[in-house]
């Protein structure tokens, strides 16, 4: 490298990672893969990032893709055929309990049917898309 010409390839872990002439690696599937698996497994990001010669930063984002998305609202854009602005009356919100079982919020034709003990601030977040959407 001290003639300012970059290797075309480097072997890590003994996985052959492709190097451009500008230097970047293309990091092959297989040893992000490894990679990730060696983070979850309790090794530290900046240890494996000193083994393999990677940017901190992308290898955090290479964790952060692998791991499972924490349970929590998941929104879906719902969209009912529509009528002329002009003829179609406003979408009222109402929120009923039954049973104490659930809470159950209707907007015009779609209802959402929360369990009970479902979490407030997630609760919040879909009271506020609900009206952001109207």
């Amino acid at each position: 490298m001290l003639d300012g010409m970059a290797p075309e390839e480097a072997k890590v872990w003994g996985i052959r990672v492709p190097v451009s002439s500008s230097g970047r690696r293309k990091w092959p599937d297989e040893l992000r893969s490894m990679a990730v698996q060696k983070v979850l497994a309790g090794a530290g990001i900046r240890e494996t990032v000193e083994e393999i010669g990677a940017n901190k930063s992308l290898v955090a984002l290479w964790v952060k893709k692998a791991e499972p998305q924490a349970d929590g609202p998941a929104f879906v854009e719902v969209i009912t055929p529509r009528t002329s602005a002009a003829t179609q009356p406003p979408m009222p919100v109402a929120a009923s309990r039954e049973n104490d079982a659930s809470c159950k919020i209707s907007v015009g034709s779609a209802t959402i049917e929360i369990p009970q003990g479902y979490p407030a601030d997630h609760l919040v977040e879909i009271l506020r898309a609900v009206r952001a959407a109207q």
